[in-house]
């Protein structure tokens, strides 16, 4: 095999990598949306059964029980339940891409390893300089690393916007839930 051949088949053994990888990152996020999805279905189901307590309620010690079962501590479970799957979630895509890195430079390395040995003498008349191919090859590996990379802190950094901004919503609800007043009469 001539090192054209070999630069090529590295070439597209790494566009095939890049493409399986952009589609576990694609894979996480769908999971991520549906997970987002499930989180806003639940909240709008309990925030309807909590007004249909409300409205049930034909006295006032009756509202003040429906306003008492007002789920702060279930929304404190909602809310870690949420983020350990958010964290699995992120954890299996990491994982996913990372053992396809590993894969992609064991790949590159078995090829750099091979290529002085069976491309001596067999480079065409005029076809070029076999350092500068392989220059042109671990510009393109050095690319291809990058592109993952930022990848991956774009993924990380969705994740972690989702977790700060579930948050800051779990803080924004249970400080707006209603407080039942506790007068006494007198």
């Amino acid at each position: 095999m001539s090192i054209n051949e070999q630069l090529q088949a590295v070439k597209d053994a790494e566009f095939e990598s890049l493409a399986s990888m952009a589609g576990k990152m694609m894979n996480g996020f769908e999971k991520l949306v549906q997970l987002n999805l499930q989180a806003l279905r639940e909240a709008g189901q309990n925030a309807t059964e909590t007004m249909r307590a409300t409205l049930a309620a034909k006295d006032l010690p009756g509202l003040m029980s429906a306003q008492a079962e007002n789920p702060l501590q279930a929304n404190g479970q909602r809310v870690m339940l949420y983020t350990q799957q958010l964290a699995e979630i992120a954890a299996s895509t990491q994982s996913e891409l990372a053992a396809a890195l590993n894969r992609s430079m064991v790949r590159m390395a078995q090829a750099l390893q091979n290529m002085p040995q069976s491309g001596s003498g067999t480079a065409p008349v005029g076809g070029g300089d076999p350092a500068a191919m392989m220059q042109n090859l671990m510009n393109f590996t050095t690319q291809a690393f990058e592109v993952m990379q930022q990848s991956q802190k774009q993924a990380s950094k969705m994740v972690s916007d989702s977790v700060q901004n579930l948050a800051q919503a779990a803080s924004k609800a249970a400080e707006a839930a209603p407080q039942p007043s506790r007068k006494r009469a007198t």
